[in-house]
């Protein structure tokens, strides 16, 4: 149990960094002569609604109430963990990127106009992009996603509302918006509540050629991505382009956990959000190859190979796709692996005892990856010859072809699948 002190010395040191950071850079900005501001010719459409301070203010209620609903001190910590990091990135970009809002709202009485003044005395129209107030929505209300799942739905709209009320108050231009969501959703990623913060994930793979290569690829990407935002206007959202490439390239460096896949085949809300231009990629072009094209086919003895988007088809399903997400069915496994890089014999070979032990138990068994062509067929070949189902790799082959024509394994996939299917029964033996 967490004592009342201890959680209010959290709230109070949370909130003092707060008050303090964001006061000094608010007043670090005002020194300045000629701060820009970002504003797009539509915004001038935009209302001000005076009503919607209380949702903005709403927030601060919000922000107090998990210090004490948090059950254990290691969430405690991860909560303010979130709220210090987010604030941090929102105060180097005010500092490095300064932006201002000159606009002057109407005058405003009664509680709402109390409300108004109220913010007014500690904030200047100065700390705008990334907005911290959408990045503490996106912190606070991931707290309450996991508190109250009932409420999700109810929880969403008044969680819009609070992000749409930067707007209507005019203490915002849009920019600020989709920069302080992703600046949330970053800091999401960065302080799971559950597992290791990826950037400190041990790394799960030796690096080859192929692994180099992607990076390189999709480095070059991310560069391309921003250097379109130089553009302005609508190229302003190839930022989020070039982040989701940023992070699967370092996904290739790192290894296939930076993806933050969980047990249930899903990607974690965080990950799905800022990956999502690539999964929009990749889903484009599994529908590409995929087009009137089997999306599965029978190899041997109830075990099939194919994408994972006939997965709701099988009994159980084996996912070797470690960047997508997945709809499960009931009996569902991981053998998690990268894409258009060849897998190591470990994760072969333990792919291999995974499938081995489904197929005794399920009739009909999956190897899903994105396409079911490459992962999915490594692993069911390197079953078919560690468990002697077949003698040679060249009779696996032969086996596979006629079930799915188009395979895609190099020679060194094919070498890696000796090695693991040897190391495979070299276990048996040892048990």
């Amino acid at each position: 149990m967490i004592d009342a002190r201890t959680r209010l010395g959290y709230l109070l040191w949370s909130s003092g960094v707060f008050y303090f950071s964001y006061g000094l850079t608010n007043f670090l900005t005002s020194l300045r002569e000629d701060v820009p501001e970002i504003v797009f010719d539509w915004e001038w459409d935009i209302p001000f609604l005076a009503w919607t301070i209380i949702p903005y203010w709403s927030l601060n209620l919000l922000y107090i109430f998990p210090f004490f609903l948090c059950q254990s001190r290691a969430q405690l910590h991860n909560y303010a963990a979130r709220l210090l990091l987010g604030q941090s990135i929102a105060i180097l970009g005010f500092l490095f990127f300064p932006l201002q809002n000159t606009w002057i709202r109407p005058e405003t009485g009664g509680v709402f106009g109390f409300l108004f003044q109220s913010l007014e005395s500690f904030d200047q129209p100065y700390n705008q992009a990334p907005s911290l107030h959408i990045i503490l929505t996106i912190v606070v209300g991931g707290f309450y996603w996991r508190l109250l799942p009932k409420y999700r739905l109810l929880l969403c709209l008044w969680l819009g509302v609070i992000a749409f009320s930067i707007l209507t108050t005019y203490q915002h231009h849009f920019l600020d918006l989709p920069t302080g969501a992703l600046v949330g959703f970053l800091v999401m990623w960065l302080l799971p509540e559950n597992g290791i913060s990826p950037i400190f994930v041990k790394q799960s793979q030796n690096l080859v050629a192929y692994h180099r290569r992607l990076i390189g690829f999709y480095s070059i990407g991310m560069v391309i991505f921003a250097l379109l935002a130089f553009w302005g206007g609508v190229w302003l959202w190839s930022l989020w382009g070039s982040l989701s490439l940023g992070l699967v390239a370092f996904a290739y460096w790192r290894g296939v956990l930076i993806f933050q896949k969980k047990p249930d085949g899903k990607l974690t809300s965080a990950s799905y959000l800022l990956l999502l231009p690539y999964l929009i990629g990749a889903g484009l072009n599994i529908v590409y190859w995929l087009y009137g094209k089997q999306k599965s086919s029978l190899v041997f003895g109830g075990v099939s190979v194919g994408s994972i988007l006939a997965s709701c088809e099988f009994d159980a399903v084996l996912d070797c796709c470690g960047e997508l997400p997945i709809t499960a069915p009931k009996i569902y496994e991981q053998a998690l692996m990268l894409d258009l890089v060849p897998p190591s014999v470990d994760e072969l070979c333990k792919a291999a005892e995974k499938l081995d032990r489904l197929q005794r138990e399920n009739d009909r068994v999956l190897v899903a990856c994105a396409l079911g062509y490459g992962r999915s067929v490594a692993v069911v070949l390197t079953w078919l010859l560690a468990t002697r189902k077949v003698e040679e790799l060249n009779e696996a082959i032969f086996l596979m072809k006629n079930a799915r024509q188009k395979i895609m394994l190099s020679d060194y996939v094919l070498h890696q699948i000796e090695r693991a299917s040897q190391a495979f029964q070299a276990r048996r033996v040892c048990e």
